[in-house]
C-alpha cells in the first residue's frame, strides 16, 4: 500500500508544469535597457535598428555596418564642400587680380573686401557646423547618461560595485565637464579667433596675432588636459578598484560556501550563474552602447572633417599663390580643426567608459 501510494505521489509530481527563469531578461528589465534606444537620435536609431542591447552583438560587424551607411551619405557633403572651397579660391584669386591692377590705396580695399567676402562665405557654413558640432555633443552627452547607469547596475551585478560607482562618478563629471566648457567657454573664445583673424586679413597687420594664437593654445591646451586627466584617472581607478572588487567577490563565495551547511555550495553555484549572466548581458550593453555612440557622432564627424580637409587645401593654394587672405583661411581652417577635436573628444570618453565598463568584472 505505501509502495502504491508514493508511486501514485511521484506520478502527480511529474504533472506539475516547471518554468524556467530567464534570469537575464529579468536584470536586462531591471538594469532599464529599453530606455537606451528611446535616448538615440532618428538617423542613429535607424542605423542601430539590427541590434539589440540585450544580445550580443558582433562589434566588428556592426562597426563596418555603421562606416558603411555613413559613407553612403557622405557623397552630398563631398561635393558641397568641395564647392565652397572652389568658391573660395574664385575670391581669392579675384583680391589677387585687383591687387595686381589697382595702386596701394586699391590693393587696401581689396584685402578688406577680399577677407569680407571670405568671412561671408565661410561664415554661414561655419555657424552651422559648429550647431552641428554643438548639437552632436549634446546628442552624446544625452544618450550617455542613459546608458551609464545601465551599465553602472550591469557592472556592479557582475561583481563589480566598487569599480561601478568610481567609473560611473569619473565619467558623468568629466563629460559634463566638457559639454559645459565646450559649450559656454570653447566655442565663444573660436568666434573670438575669427574675429581677431579677419581683422588682421583686412588691415593686413599681425597687432592680434599673438592674442589669436593665445586663444588657440588656450583651446587646444583645455582639451587636451580634460582628455588627459580623464584617462589618467580611469587608469588609476581601475588599477585600485578592479582587485578590491575581486577580493571582495572571492570573500563572499567563501563565506556562503563555508558559513551555510549543506546547502552552500549549491547557492554559492546560483550566485555564479547569476553573475556570470550579469557579465555576458553587460557585455551585450556594452557593445550596443559603443556601437551606437559610434552611429551618433560618426556622420557629423565625417561632415567636419571634410569640410576641414577642404579649407586646408584651400589654405594651402592660396598661400602658393601668394595671397593676403592665406592666414585668414588658415586660422578658419584651425578653427575647424578645433571644432573636430571637441566632437572627437567627447565620442573618444564616451567609447572609452563603455570599455572600462566591459572590463571592469572579475569573476
Amino acid at each position: 500500500m505505501k509502495k502504491i501510494m508514493l508511486t501514485f505521489f511521484l506520478l502527480a509530481a511529474l504533472t506539475v508544469s516547471a518554468e524556467a527563469v530567464d534570469v537575464a531578461g529579468e536584470q536586462a528589465e531591471l538594469f532599464g535597457t529599453e530606455r537606451l534606444e528611446e535616448g538615440l537620435p532618428a538617423e542613429a536609431k535607424k542605423m542601430m535598428e539590427p541590434f539589440d542591447p540585450t544580445e550580443q552583438s558582433d562589434l566588428l560587424d556592426g562597426v563596418l555596418r555603421i562606416f558603411r551607411e555613413t559613407a553612403e551619405q557622405s557623397g552630398g557633403v563631398v561635393k558641397r564642400a568641395a564647392a565652397a572651397m572652389l568658391r573660395l579660391l574664385m575670391i581669392v584669386v579675384l583680391c589677387q587680380l585687383a591687387q595686381g591692377i589697382c595702386e596701394e590705396r586699391g590693393q587696401a580695399a581689396a584685402a578688406i573686401t577680399g577677407a569680407l567676402a571670405i568671412t561671408a562665405c565661410c561664415g554661414a557654413d561655419l555657424h552651422t557646423l559648429i550647431g552641428l558640432g554643438r548639437s552632436t555633443m549634446d546628442e552624446l552627452s544625452t544618450f550617455t547618461n542613459l546608458l551609464l547607469p545601465v551599465m553602472c547596475g550591469a557592472t556592479a551585478a557582475s561583481g563589480g560595485a566598487a569599480s561601478a560607482s568610481v567609473l560611473y562618478t569619473v565619467t558623468c563629471f568629466f563629460s559634463n565637464l566638457l559639454i559645459q566648457a565646450s559649450n559656454y567657454l570653447l566655442i565663444p573664445v573660436m568666434y573670438a579667433y575669427l574675429a581677431l583673424a579677419l581683422t588682421d586679413s583686412a588691415l593686413q597687420q599681425e597687432r592680434l596675432k599673438r592674442l589669436r594664437e593665445l586663444l588657440g593654445w588656450l583651446i587646444e591646451k583645455g582639451l587636451k588636459c580634460v582628455v588627459y586627466l580623464y584617462t589618467g584617472l580611469l587608469t588609476f581607478t581601475g588599477v585600485l578598484s578592479a582587485p578590491a572588487d575581486a577580493a571582495a567577490l572571492k570573500a563572499a563565495k567563501l563565506t556562503i560556501s563555508s558559513a551555510v551547511p549543506v546547502v552552500g555550495g549549491i547557492i554559492s553555484g546560483a550566485a555564479e550563474t547569476v553573475l556570470a549572466s550579469a557579465t555576458l548581458l553587460k557585455s551585450a550593453i556594452g557593445t550596443f552602447g559603443m556601437l551606437a555612440i559610434l552611429a551618433v557622432f560618426l556622420f557629423p564627424f565625417l561632415q567636419i572633417g571634410i569640410s576641414f580637409l577642404m579649407l586646408k587645401i584651400a589654405s594651402a593654394l592660396s598661400d602658393i599663390l601668394g595671397s593676403c587672405q592665406a592666414g585668414l583661411l588658415e586660422a578658419v581652417s584651425k578653427l575647424m580643426g578645433f571644432l573636430l577635436a571637441m566632437v572627437g573628444s567627447c565620442a573618444i570618453m564616451s567609447l572609452l567608459s563603455c570599455c572600462c565598463f566591459v572590463k571592469a568584472v572579475q569573476l
